[in-house]
């Protein structure tokens, strides 16, 4: 259960965005600290309109963490529907475990297939002795 949710795309969106949010406010706040102190140093104001990170990284930051905590999984919702039923236990496990599905390639779906539709795979006139005449 818990690879289900840890692996759910939308928890990675949530987390990559909080993360590069988050990264640009310390950058924002490093950068303008260091500004201070070399206008403590050289007595005099340093221009920090060179600094790549613009003022509304703040906004961006609380943006990113209002999402997360926000943030509503759909399997989350599927284990929470299962849960309300007496056999809770093989709901869980078909949601989290689904069975394998196998692709057929174009050729091995045709190969069962003589376009007659009984699904036979005889081609017409064929005589192998499964029809009575």
């Amino acid at each position: 259960m818990a690879n289900s949710i840890l692996n759910a795309g939308e928890l990675d969106g949530a987390v990559a965005s909080l993360i590069d949010a988050s990264r640009a406010v310390g950058h924002r706040g490093c950068y303008l600290e260091c500004a201070h102190h070399v206008e403590e140093v050289f007595r005099q104001e340093f221009d920090t309109s060179h600094c790549s990170v613009t003022s509304e990284a703040g906004a961006e930051l609380a943006r990113a963490e209002n999402a997360y905590d926000h943030l509503s999984l759909p399997v989350m919702d599927l284990v929470a529907k299962a849960l309300e039923h007496d056999d809770w236990c093989q709901r869980l496990k078909a949601i989290l475990d689904p069975p394998e599905m196998v692709e057929l390639s174009d050729e091995e779906e045709t190969a069962g297939d003589d376009g007659d539709g009984d699904g036979d795979g005889d081609k017409p006139g064929d005589d192998d002795g499964d029809k009575h005449e």
